[in-house]
C-alpha cells in the first residue's frame, strides 16, 4: 500500500470520509494505521472535524490535549489542521469542560474556521474569559504573538434563553459570517451598533423583531442565504423586504399559505429548499429564477411528487432537483425521471438526513454539497 501516489490515497480517503454526510471517523482511524504513507493524510482528515462533547480530563479531552501539545512541532501541526470544532461547555463547580477549557482549546487550533457551541450552567462569560478569547482574536496571549484567530462561523445550538453569551461572542469575533442558532435568544440586543457582516443565516427559533433587526442591522446587503425552522410571522415582513431582493437561497421546513408569502419577498432566488411538502398546498408562484429545488423529506402518501412535477415544468431556469431518497419509491418517479431528463435537469436523491448542518461556505453555484473538497474553503 505504499507504493499508491500520494495523490490517489488522498483521493480514497476523501471518498470515505463522509456516509450520508456525517464523517466516518471510524473507517479513517482504520485507515491511518494501514502503513507510514497513510497516517499523515488520514490523520489531516480526522483533525478537519473535531467534538469534545465529555468530562474535562476525559479521555476525548486527554487525547486532544497530547495530541495538540503547542510545544511540539507535530502538536502545532495537528492542531492547524482543525478548521470545525464542537465543544459542550459548563459550569467550573462541574465535571465539564469549562470555559478555561475553551480558551486553552481554542489556542491549539490557529486556524479554526467554524466554532459549534454547546453551553449549559453559564449564563455568561467571565471578564477573564472575554480578555482571553480577545487575545486569541487579536493574535496576542501572554505566551507568544501569533496570527489572530479569525472564526468566520458560529453555531450556537444550546444556551440560556436570556443568554448574552451570543452577542459577547460576535463581539469577539466581528468577522463572522455564517450564523447558526439552534436554541431560542430572548435576551435583548446589545446598545451597540454591531460590524460583522453575515452571508448566511440559519434561525431554528425565530427570535423577536428586535433581536433579529439587530443581527441583520449591518448585513442587509450581504446577507444571501437565510433558514428559519419556523415561518417567520407577519412582524418580520418589514426586514424580509429589506433583504429578500438580494437573497439568492432561502430554505424553509413546511410550506404553507405562510410560505408562499416569504416567496413573495424574494423574487430573485437561485435556490428554494422546502424540508416538508404540504399535501394541501402546491409549490406554485416559485421564483423563476430559480436554479435549484430541494425537497428534503417527502410527505409518506400516495401522489406526493404532484406539486414537484409541476413546479418542474414551469421552472425555466431550473439545473438541479433535489429530492430524499424515499422519493424512489413514489409511483410518479418515472415520470419525474423522464421528465428532468427532457429538460436537462439533475436529479439527486440524497440520502442525507436533513437535520446534518452544511458546510458555513461561499456558493458558487447551488446546490452546495457537503464534500471534503470544502475544507479547503475553509481558510
Amino acid at each position: 500500500m505504499d507504493t499508491l501516489p500520494v495523490e490517489l490515497i488522498a483521493s480514497i480517503l476523501e471518498h470515505l470520509y463522509y456516509t450520508k454526510g456525517v464523517p466516518d471517523h471510524s473507517t479513517i482511524k482504520a485507515c491511518a494505521l494501514i502503513s507510514p504513507a497513510w497516517t499523515e493524510p488520514a490523520q489531516r482528515l480526522l483533525f478537519r472535524r473535531v467534538t469534545l462533547n465529555n468530562l474535562h480530563h476525559g479521555r476525548a479531552h486527554n487525547s486532544f490535549c497530547n495530541a495538540t501539545n503547542p510545544s511540539t512541532e507535530r502538536g502545532r501541526t495537528l492542531g492547524q489542521h482543525v478548521r470545525v470544532l464542537e465543544l459542550f461547555v459548563g459550569e467550573k463547580s462541574g465535571l465539564d469542560l469549562d470555559d478555561a477549557d475553551m480558551v486553552d482549546i481554542l489556542g491549539r487550533t490557529p486556524r479554526l474556521y467554524e466554532l459549534a457551541l454547546q453551553i449549559a450552567g453559564i449564563h455568561q462569560f467571565s471578564v477573564q474569559t472575554m480578555e482571553n478569547l480577545a487575545q486569541l482574536a487579536a493574535g496576542k496571549t501572554s505566551e507568544d504573538s501569533r496570527a489572530p484567530l479569525r472564526i468566520r462561523a458560529l453555531t450556537l445550538l444550546s444556551c440560556g434563553i436570556q443568554s448574552p453569551i451570543l452577542y459577547q461572542l460576535l463581539q469577539v469575533w466581528p468577522c463572522i459570517e455564517f450564523l447558526f442558532l439552534g436554541v431560542e435568544i430572548a435576551a435583548p440586543p446589545p446598545k451597540y451598533t454591531p460590524t460583522f457582516h453575515l452571508y448566511q443565516l440559519t434561525l431554528m427559533r425565530t427570535p423577536r423583531y428586535s433581536i433579529l433587526s439587530w443581527l441583520l442591522s449591518t448585513s442587509l446587503e450581504s446577507l444571501r442565504i437565510i433558514s428559519f425552522r419556523d415561518a417567520p410571522g407577519r412582524d418580520i415582513d418589514p426586514l424580509l423586504e429589506a433583504v429578500g431582493p438580494r437573497l439568492r437561497s432561502l430554505r424553509l421546513m413546511n410550506y404553507s399559505l405562510r410560505a408562499a408569502k416569504v416567496l413573495e419577498y424574494c423574487p430573485n432566488l437561485e435556490e428554494f429548499v422546502i424540508v416538508q411538502l404540504s399535501t394541501l398546498f402546491k409549490l406554485d408562484k416559485l421564483p423563476r429564477t430559480l436554479e435549484h429545488l430541494g425537497c428534503r423529506n417527502l410527505p409518506l402518501e400516495d401522489q406526493s411528487l404532484d406539486s414537484v412535477i409541476e413546479a418542474v415544468e414551469d421552472l425555466p431556469h431550473l439545473r438541479v432537483l433535489t429530492c430524499a431518497s424515499q422519493a424512489a419509491t413514489d409511483p410518479r418517479m418515472t415520470e419525474l425521471e423522464q421528465l428532468c431528463k427532457s429538460k436537462g435537469i439533475q436529479l439527486v436523491l440524497d440520502k442525507t438526513p436533513f437535520w446534518v448542518r452544511e458546510d458555513p461556505v461561499y456558493v458558487g453555484r447551488f446546490p452546495r454539497r457537503k464534500v471534503v473538497a470544502n475544507f479547503t474553503l475553509m481558510n
